[in-house]
């Protein structure tokens, strides 16, 4: 839903799957920035792809600030 509603979970185009565009200033080996995002991306991933629908709705939302809660 997350990837449909919002588009690719990369947070720069040097890390996306789905829209991967290389970054013409550096060297995609040794590019630190690029990797951390990579790993940016596949934790935002891990989330996602483990959480259903279902389980969120039915989740107790005590730890959640009220104005966060009325959004889930």
């Amino acid at each position: 839903v997350v990837r449909v509603l919002d588009g690719p979970l990369a947070q720069g185009i040097g890390a996306s799957r789905t829209q991967y565009q290389r970054c013409e200033d550096c060297d995609e080996a040794t590019c630190q920035v690029r990797h951390m995002m990579l790993e940016v991306r596949q934790a935002i991933a891990e989330v996602l792809d483990n959480r259903s629908l279902a389980a969120m709705r039915d989740a107790d939302n005590d730890d959640f600030p009220a104005e966060l809660t009325s959004q889930i």
